[in-house]
């Protein structure tokens, strides 16, 4: 391997490294907002459950819709987040292999010394 096929393929490796921190953190980011909504759908609930313990004997099956569709859209939210889990994974095992090619490309620098 040539000294500018290297310095090539240094630049390659350094962008797609790049680029993958960037959706590292982006994915973060969204987890985060997920789980924000996961929190408060939660405590939504939470805060129906204890309504319906007190409301009427007529309000309690719209009480439990409600609940419901809270619960479908908690459902909705959790195959999300579960989803941008297995991105991370996946980008962390990318960024791995990114780690060892610029080993591989440090150990061919030194060596040319």
């Amino acid at each position: 391997m040539e000294l500018q096929e290297t310095e090539k393929t240094t630049e390659l490796v350094l962008e797609r490294m790049d680029n993958s921190l960037t959706s590292l953190e982006q994915m973060s980011f969204d987890s985060i907002n997920i789980t924000d909504k996961l929190v408060n759908g939660i405590d939504e609930i939470r805060k129906c459950m204890s309504e319906m313990k007190t409301c009427a004997e007529s309000d309690r099956e719209f009480v439990a819709e409600m609940m419901e569709k809270m619960l479908g859209d908690l459902l909705v939210t959790a195959f999300e987040v579960n989803n941008i889990s297995h991105e991370l994974e996946q980008q962390a095992s990318y960024q791995r292999g990114t780690v060892e090619n610029i080993k591989q490309i440090v150990d061919f620098l030194y060596a040319m010394q």
